[in-house]
């Protein structure tokens, strides 16, 4: 599941969060309504940030990590409803300015699946 985002990071203002992202749990064993198994919540996440558009696929070694947009300095990311994830970002420095990242999401679920999932854009402004 790719997630559309609409997020502006400004170096000027404290409009980085919270942010809450629902992954959908299925409604019955058989449905298939949901991103998470009927039954199965979310027990922990991690995020990363990359830059441009990151796609799913095997390995991330060819990617820019951005390590300063997930707001270290917070409580993020953390799970809530058992199905929702909350995070805040933060100005990750002029090095990235005036370009986009992708967030992933890093989902564990119940039962100790994994799950990942790709959010873009997050638009980062200059100062």
């Amino acid at each position: 599941m790719d997630i559309e985002f609409n997020i502006s990071v400004n170096y000027h203002n404290d409009d980085w969060g919270d942010y809450l992202v629902s992954f959908p749990i299925c409604s019955s064993a058989t449905a298939n309504d949901g991103v998470i198994p009927f039954g199965a919540v979310i027990t922990a996440v991690t995020m990363e940030a990359y830059l441009g558009k990151v796609k799913a696929r095997d390995g991330l070694s060819g990617e820019t990590q951005i390590t300063g947009l997930i707001d270290s300095d917070d409580t993020t990311p953390y799970v809530q409803n058992d199905n929702e994830i909350g995070f805040t970002l933060a100005h990750p420095g002029a090095t990235y300015e005036n370009q986009k990242a992708t967030l992933i999401f890093k989902l564990t679920i119940t039962g100790g699946g994994t799950k990942a999932f790709y959010g873009y854009p997050v638009n980062i402004k200059a100062a």
